[in-house]
Formats: structure tokens, sequence, C-alpha cells
């Protein structure tokens, strides 16, 4: 489609992943954001230069999936991590959910109800959803406004403006294509729009996949450390 997008990677700074490429291609890279992209407020682009200096200078920036915390929404559509890509959707009669094999995050997107009046703010926000045919059409607002929070994998940070709705539509019995318009008037200058495309997979069963637990920083490279409580929960 036309008109605006996502923020992608950086002239001269082509994003390379661990293990997907040509021995030509070069060593894996951190992705370093395009900040002349139009969506971006002033607001936005000050944060993100902070990172891509930081990148381009050889360090480590903070990536969720690295450091075991939720995506949030839109991410969660594009939040990968080596091994444990997969994502089970189940539905019951009043709610869908989506679980993400990676630490077992869950979503729950409830059919055909309100917004609640005073939504409490978290990290997957409140997702309401309905049908419009064969499309699941999901609408996402109190979103935790919050810095290690972003909306995409270049660290795109966003405000507790942010709203979001996904169209997932099933365009035939392998693929389900995720429509995604993103609009947050503290963040970005304009609404836009992103596609990420989901293909059926034939590997089972979904099994338990760790991450706090087994994800030590033996040699403290990275930024931000995996979230511990103070105390256990029961």
């Amino acid at each position: 489609e036309n008109g605006p997008g996502p923020v992608m990677s950086a002239p001269g700074h082509p994003y390379r992943p661990n293990g997907q490429g040509d021995d030509a291609a070069g060593d894996p890279t951190y992705r370093v954001s395009d900040l002349t992209n139009p969506i971006l407020t002033p607001w936005a682009i000050e944060q993100m230069q902070i990172t891509n200096d930081s990148v381009v200078a050889g360090n480590i920036p903070f990536e969720a999936s690295e450091r075991c915390y939720p995506p949030g929404v839109p991410a969660w559509n594009v939040f990968r991590r080596v091994g444990t890509p997969m994502i089970f959707f189940a539905q019951t009669p009043d709610k869908v959910l989506m679980m993400w094999r990676g630490d077992n995050l869950v979503r729950h997107v409830y059919l055909n109800v309100p917004h609640s009046d005073n939504p409490k703010p978290s990290w997957h926000g409140e997702s309401i959803g309905h049908y419009e045919g064969n499309t699941l059409v999901v609408d996402t607002i109190a979103l935790l406004e919050h810095p290690l929070s972003f909306v995409d994998n270049y660290r795109t940070p966003h405000t507790g403006q942010l709203h979001v709705v996904e169209r997932f539509q099933l365009t035939d019995p392998d693929t389900v294509e995720v429509d995604i318009t993103v609009e947050d008037p503290g963040a970005f200058t304009m609404p836009w729009k992103a596609r990420q495309i989901m293909t059926r997979s034939t590997r089972g069963p979904m099994f338990e996949s760790v991450c706090a637990e087994g994800n030590p920083d033996y040699f403290n490279l990275y930024p931000v450390p995996i979230p511990e409580a103070d105390i256990p929960d029961f």
C-alpha cells in the first residue's frame, strides 16, 4: 500500500539477523533506525537518536525478546526470537487468546464488548475484538507508557495515547495476513500502517519455552537486567 509506513533500517546500516545470511553478507548487526521517516515526532527522534548513536558505537541495545520483556502492541506481530517464533490462537465464545511460545506470553482479546471506561494501562493494553466476515478486527488502547515499551524492533517509542487496530484475515487455509494501523499523536505525526504475514506451522505440539529462567548475562553485556521478583508469588 502507498502511504506512511513503519520505521525501517537507516541507509548505510542494513540489519542482518544472527544466523540468517551468507558469508558475503557480513556479521550479524543490531538495528539502526531511519530517523528521516516522516511519521516520527521530534520527541521520538530525540530518544531514538540516543540509541542509534550507542549501537553505531558498538554497544548492545535493549531488545525485549532478549531481555524477556513483553513486546506490547503492535510489536507483538513482529516479536521474534530464534527458535521460538510460534503463535497459537485459541477462541472461546467470548474471547480470543493469542499465545506466543517464547516465555508463554498471552494476549486476551475480548469479543463484542465495549472498551472499559477507565482501563488500567498494561504492557499489552486492553484489546476488544469483533468479526467482519472472516476478519478479526482488534482495537487496542491503554498501552503502558514505559521507557522499555516500543512499537517495533527498532525501539520506536510511544506514549499513553497509542491506539492500534489490527485486522487478522485468514486469506487461505495456511496464511493469516495482519493489517495494522497505528496512531499516537505524542509519538507520530500521522497514522501509519504495516502488514505482517503469518503461515501455518506443522510443527507441534507447542511446548513450553522459558526465557528469564534460562537467559543469564554472564558477561554483563546487556543494558537492562532480566526482571526478578523480590518475593515469590506463592
